[in-house]
């Protein structure tokens, strides 16, 4: 039986993220502005506005103009991202695999799950519903491919359950062009030529359309093909980014107090540093004794990892609260915001001293044993991370490259491959490159990629075919 796979759609989510911050906005004409000034074009319009005509493309001065009761809001990037990750959220309810495109397209796993509901149009009904009583509108198409799923979603409305690959193939080609979200001016290119339809972009002869129609035509009809590899790309489910203590005794010292929240600070840090951010707002949630709680929210100027900064602004912040009795309970709640590379530096590494570190690591051998210090040493193995060994080391040596006509580039394998929530976006990828075989211990069956990201990176990921997961092998250097 083939996986099964469900789209989730929120249509025009930045809108959707607008009426979400503004409850009292729907049912109204509503619309989204690029920028918050007169002369910003507006990017995201309700149904009530353009019925009363106002269109994308309109500066907001205009369209106020036109229709002086339209409420129009600013909706950033990071708001959207936060609001999409409460969707993802909400989404594990119902099945354990997700993905989210960032822009309000989302996929599960819905294998197996015809076993724990009474059909799948129940399961994805139950999961519709349950987005509609969070304000969220969805359209929910459950099939057996990323672009058919979606495809098919961003054409319907409701609930459509897929009941074979053929079935999805045809009714994703009879899917416009126009729907797909393409760029207008390459849709308008392709209708000139007759090529309207998924179906109609399909039957092009796959040599020659990256460069008669470009990058993302060409993306299109790869995916639209039978035998594109495409497959879920699941997040995994992000650590709460929250602390609760129970303090041993009624606090009411302002620095003991202070102290125990710095303890609770320091493990949210590391968990929004593995994730790029930074602090944008610390909630504090004080339970005195009697049960009446105390809340309160600390906004540094700017998102930070600083805990000796956020410590201080915790101690100012508390120093004002109205306490009237002890404390005897916290909870400190994170929320991040991505982070730059300044936030996120390392402590730079000072000068190395070889003796030094031999004696470092005589130390470390007697406290630990000999196995404690290794380096590793090459071997014969079927996969990367089994083509070396570690061996244990006494001293430490300098460095001793070979000399190179060219400078060579270094594959930097992790130890252990590292476990992706998602693929990074990416410029180009090579591959792939299919490694199989272990069915003398265990089956392994992976396909190799290199990625090239926005960034520049050169990263070296596969995608583990039993597990249904990418994993970050390693980077070339």
């Amino acid at each position: 039986m083939a996986d099964r796979l469900a789209c989730v759609s929120l249509p025009a989510f930045p809108l959707q993220v607008l009426l979400h911050r503004h409850p009292e906005w729907r049912g109204h004409p509503a619309a989204v502005a690029e920028e918050d000034r007169p002369r910003a074009p507006l990017v995201w319009v309700s149904d009530e506005a353009t019925r009363a005509g106002v269109f994308p493309g309109l500066s907001c001065a205009t369209a106020l103009a036109l229709l002086p009761t339209l409420r129009v809001g600013v909706v950033d990037a990071e708001e959207v991202r936060r609001e999409g990750e409460g969707v993802v959220r909400r989404l594990y309810r119902f099945s354990p695999r997700v993905e989210h495109d960032g822009l309000g397209t989302f996929w599960l796993d819905a294998s197996g799950l015809e076993l724990l509901h009474p059909t799948l149009e129940a399961w994805a009904d139950g999961l519709r519903e349950d987005l509609a009583r969070a304000g969220w509108q969805a359209t929910v198409v459950v099939g057996f491919s990323r672009f058919g799923t979606r495809a098919v979603a961003k054409a319907h409305r409701g609930v459509r359950v897929l009941a074979s690959p053929r079935e999805e193939k045809e009714i994703a080609g009879r899917v416009r062009l126009r729907e797909l979200g393409m760029d207008p001016k390459t849709v308008e290119a392709l209708e000139k030529l007759g090529v309207r339809t998924v179906h109609d972009l399909r039957a092009l002869p796959e040599v020659g359309v990256q460069e008669r129609f470009g990058r993302e035509v060409a993306e299109v009809h790869r995916l639209a093909s039978e035998d594109a590899f495409d497959p879920l790309r699941p997040q995994v489910e992000r650590e709460e980014a929250q602390r609760h203590l129970v303090l041993e005794a009624p606090e009411s010292d302002l620095l003991r107090l202070v102290f125990a929240v710095k303890g609770a600070l320091d493990p949210l840090l590391q968990t929004l540093a593995r994730r790029g951010e930074a602090v944008l707002s610390l909630e504090l949630s004080l339970r005195q004794q009697g049960g009446r709680w105390l809340s309160t929210e600390v906004k540094p100027a700017a998102p930070t990892l600083d805990a000796a900064q956020l410590a201080d602004l915790v101690r100012l912040r508390l120093g004002s609260l109205p306490w009237e009795t002890a404390v005897v309970e916290v909870c400190v709640r994170a929320r991040g915001a991505r982070a730059g590379p300044e936030q996120l530096q390392a402590v730079p590494v000072a000068r190395r001293d070889l003796d030094e570190a031999g004696r470092a690591v005589a130390r470390l051998r007697a406290e630990f044993g000999e196995g404690s210090v290794v380096r590793a040493v090459l071997r014969d193995g079927h996969l990367p991370e089994a083509r070396y060994t570690w061996v244990p080391t006494s001293r430490l040596h300098p460095p001793a490259p070979r000399p190179a006509s060219q400078p060579v580039l270094v594959r930097r394998v992790y130890r252990r491959p590292v476990p992706l929530d998602a693929l990074p976006a990416h410029r180009t990828v090579s591959g792939p490159e299919e490694v199989a075989g272990g069915w003398w211990v265990r089956r392994v069956h992976r396909s190799y990629y290199f990625l090239e990201t926005e960034a520049g990176e050169l990263l070296w990921v596969y995608y583990d075919h039993r597990r249904h997961r990418w994993f970050l092998q390693g980077r070339v250097e």
